[in-house]
């Protein structure tokens, strides 16, 4: 056993708890996450960086990574979120919206996979723009992504009027700033739209009412509320070989709660075929 793994170990029997046990401990949180960035390296070297399976696969990865750095093993076996892949996995749109775009990795995969005729990408992050256009030319897809920086509720007056009124897909993941950002022009702007919004209500005292004012602002949409399941890896030789930490933790999305997302979609309306 390495170091690090029996720092690890150690600090697990000595300060157990089923509920806390990283908030108690922020020593051991840190050594989680650096634990499972070494693991999430380590598979992605030995993919050369190429997603092996899933929706996405063949998609290229660049090296250099601006947020989620311990996901890349997940991305690269295809089970990174595979509640929106599950979603998204048999339809097509107009464009992708893709608000807090990370480093591109849905935005470059669905162009891919021609799901999608283009994407428009906001990053507030500087770099994770500079990354997201990196690997869109690393897969040759620079042409069909448009990069802007920080989306807030008026964000969609910065993209081409051609789009609204049409078949797209509103992907969002910003901490939060969901509660803020989806009024009432900027969903009636989208009403032919679909949306898979990421819920961070336990951010916030009074989440459960900011996360039903949110839910009441579809009233134009059939909604779902879709929570983050178990991870299919048993057919997954790299997977099954490695041991039960290690690969718990290659599972691990590292969520402080359980992953929810918001998934609406226009009555009435044909989306996604």
């Amino acid at each position: 056993m390495n170091c690090m793994a029996l720092i690890l170990s150690n600090t697990l029997q000595a300060n157990f708890d089923k509920n806390r046990i990283m908030n108690r401990n922020p020593l051991l949180k840190f050594f989680v996450k650096e634990y499972r960035k070494k693991i999430a390296k380590q598979l992605f070297i030995e993919a050369n960086g190429v997603v092996k399976r899933g929706l996405f696969e063949g998609m290229h990865l660049g090296k250099e990574i601006h947020w989620g750095k311990a996901d890349v093993a997940s991305k690269i076996f295809g089970f990174y979120e595979s509640e929106i892949v599950e979603f998204i996995k048999d339809k097509h749109y107009e464009s992708l919206v893709n608000l807090g775009a990370a480093d591109g990795y849905y935005p470059i995969g669905m162009l891919m996979q021609k799901m999608i005729r283009h994407a428009y990408c906001f990053e507030e992050n500087p770099l994770g723009a500079k990354y997201i256009n990196a690997n869109a030319k690393l897969n040759r897809l620079d042409d069909s992504i448009s990069i802007y920086g920080r989306a807030d509720s008026q964000f969609y007056k910065q993209l081409p009027e051609g789009i609204f009124g049409r078949n797209n897909l509103v992907l969002c993941d910003i901490e939060g700033g969901e509660f803020d950002l989806f009024t009432d022009e900027v969903i009636g702007a989208f009403s032919q739209s679909s949306f898979i919004i990421e819920i961070h209500d336990f951010k916030f005292d009074d989440g459960k009412k900011r996360r039903q004012k949110l839910i009441d602002a579809f009233k134009n949409f059939d909604i779902e509320m879709v929570k983050s399941k178990p991870k299919q890896w048993s057919d997954i030789d790299q997977i099954t070989e490695l041991g039960d930490n290690d690969r718990a933790l290659v599972c691990s999305e590292g969520r402080r709660v359980l992953g929810e997302w918001l998934v609406a979609i226009p009555r009435k309306t044909d989306y996604g075929t």
